[in-house]
């Protein structure tokens, strides 16, 4: 390359002094257009809990017997025993009936006493049957599921389960504490922004998290995928609301 002269070399350090000039103007203007249209957000969680009672109980109870007549007495003992109670037949139903096999173990034993062999022995057979209870009468069926052993002196030997509690306006109460917890993501949100002396924009993103339904004051635990007690009568529901907001 040949040596340039003096001139030359002042203009060509003008040309590009000129055009990093121009590029750091461009840079900037962009910067700016950039950053002037990231608009500010903030997310908040919304929560909210409430408390309510089962209006719906489910009883199990389960009889047995070695034969099917003493089965069918059993049976309409627990009919009138239930019936004299105050529970509606409409409100309970026998359920089929199970049959199992029965066996006992034979020993056999040498001419010195020594067990040599066993053997399971077919002994007869035995049937099972469960009484179903669904009632509104939530307080009356939990009574009763306590004061079945009054059976035995009838000589029925029957097995009371715990009752389950079912609420049947939980979509509606769903509904209503969707709301609620909204509301409180809402107050959090402007609560926040307003404090550091900012506004609350449009609400950009929300979703709603599982329900949580557990045993009031009960020691139960949130699950990921939701939790529903049913041996409780009364329950606390539990939901929250992700949302997050524009800043203006």
């Amino acid at each position: 390359m040949k040596n340039l002269s003096p001139h030359a070399l002042i203009g060509m350090s003008i040309v590009l002094a000129v055009a990093i000039f121009s590029l750091a103007i461009l840079l900037s203007a962009n910067g700016r257009h950039f950053f002037n249209n990231q608009k500010s957000d903030i997310s908040v969680t919304g929560s909210a809990s409430k408390n309510f009672t089962s209006d719906l109980v489910v009883w199990h109870g389960e009889f047995l017997k070695e034969a099917y007549a003493l089965m069918k007495e059993d049976k309409e003992k627990i009919r009138e025993f239930l019936t004299s109670k105050g529970i509606a037949e409409s409100d309970f139903t026998f359920l089929s009936i199970e049959i199992d096999k029965k066996y006992k173990t034979k020993n056999h034993f040498n001419s010195e006493g020594d067990l040599v062999d066993r053997e399971n022995v077919f002994d007869g057979y035995e049937l099972t049957q469960q009484v179903s209870v669904k009632s509104a009468d939530v307080n009356l069926i939990f009574k009763v599921s306590n004061e079945v052993t009054e059976l035995i002196e009838k000589d029925v030997y029957i097995k009371s389960f715990s009752p389950k509690y079912y609420y049947t306006k939980l979509g509606e109460l769903k509904i209503e504490m969707i709301h609620l917890a909204a509301e409180d993501g809402l107050l959090r949100g402007r609560t926040a922004v307003e404090g550091g002396d900012g506004g609350l924009g449009d609400l950009l993103e929300t979703s709603i998290g599982v329900f949580q339904i557990l045993g009031e004051n009960s020691n139960e635990s949130f699950s990921w995928g939701g939790t529903l007690n049913t041996d409780h009568k009364n329950k606390t529901a539990y939901v929250n609301v992700k949302q997050r907001y524009e800043i203006k």
